[in-house]
């Protein structure tokens, strides 16, 4: 009989490509995927890898054995889904991802209180962004992703629950109060600090200006909101960001909405084979609670 964990190990050695990565996504070391993979093909008696240089591909037995796996793994996750249904209490693990300013603001306060209110339940936290979330969940890596939909997101096999709606607000220095009914091209003059290069919310920015009908003057990326704020604040420039971040870290800014107003939903995402979870409806249900409960412009 085929061992559905060494059918996991060969399905993550197709997403991956090389052993080596392989074994860094499991946790394991390359010698053991490689004698794991090897017991596999005993079983299965057929060849399923064929190395190609540093990579291995996988033979015709090798890919039908990963297409069985992904119908195999939705079944199995179905019938424990189904027996946690018999419990009476939220209890085992589960592993949420959540976009940077999800994660630093909003679902602190919902660990928070599912950690009191599951003692049984251990939660573990990547911060990812939304594309990254999806497809680790899709691979059966992640239990819950928090995304938005400033992308498409292809949610076929998942469920999707909208949490709320995130403004995008502009931030400016804070002896910048002047009128608060502004249009986003009445800053076209202005010198913009933006996200890290590359990433889906500079990409955004970026296009929300052409939209307006300019291109932004760029004088700073940044891989973290502290650095975005401190340029903001020492005179550097302006930015849009997430209306998520504001707190104590934005009192001495100007902040506001500009017309036409932009924003993105928040969306939280799980396989519908764990439809039935008590812990992931425990999840959901905590997530929504402080969604709702942060504060707004």
């Amino acid at each position: 009989m085929l061992d559905i964990r060494r059918l996991h190990i060969l399905k993550t050695l197709a997403l991956e490509g090389t052993m080596t990565a392989a074994a860094t996504k499991l946790h394991m070391t390359t010698s053991a995927v490689s004698q794991q993979l090897a017991v596999l093909e005993r079983e299965a008696g057929l060849a399923l890898l064929v190395r190609a240089g540093r990579n291995v591909r996988l033979t015709e037995a090798g890919a039908m054995l990963v297409e069985h796996y992904a119908r195999i793994a939705t079944e199995v996750e179905a019938a424990e889904a189904n027996l946690k249904k018999l419990q009476t209490d939220v209890r085992g693990r589960l592993s949420i991802s959540a976009f940077p300013s999800f994660c630093s603001t909003v679902l602190p306060s919902a660990l928070m209180s599912l950690q009191a209110g599951y003692p049984r339940l251990e939660l573990t936290v990547s911060d990812l962004e939304p594309f990254e979330s999806v497809a680790q969940l899709r691979a059966g890596h992640l239990d819950v992703a928090v995304v938005d939909d400033l992308h498409d997101i292809q949610d076929e096999g998942l469920v999707k629950t909208i949490l709320g709606r995130d403004e995008i607000i502009l931030c400016l220095p804070g002896d910048r109060h002047g009128s608060t009914d502004a249009t986003l091209s009445d800053f076209a003059d202005e010198r913009w600090i933006l996200d890290q290069e590359g990433s889906v919310f500079e990409q955004f920015v970026r296009q929300t200006c052409r939209d307006a009908g300019f291109e932004p003057n760029v004088v700073a990326n940044c891989r973290n909101l502290m650095a975005m704020l401190g340029l903001v604040r020492g005179g550097l420039g302006v930015a849009l960001m997430s209306e998520l971040n504001l707190g104590r870290e934005t009192e001495d800014l100007v902040v506001r909405r500009v017309d036409p107003g932009y924003g993105r939903n928040i969306i939280v995402l799980h396989r519908a084979a764990s439809r039935e979870s008590p812990a992931i409806a425990a999840v959901v249900s905590e997530l929504r609670k402080a969604t709702d409960a942060r504060p707004t412009a």
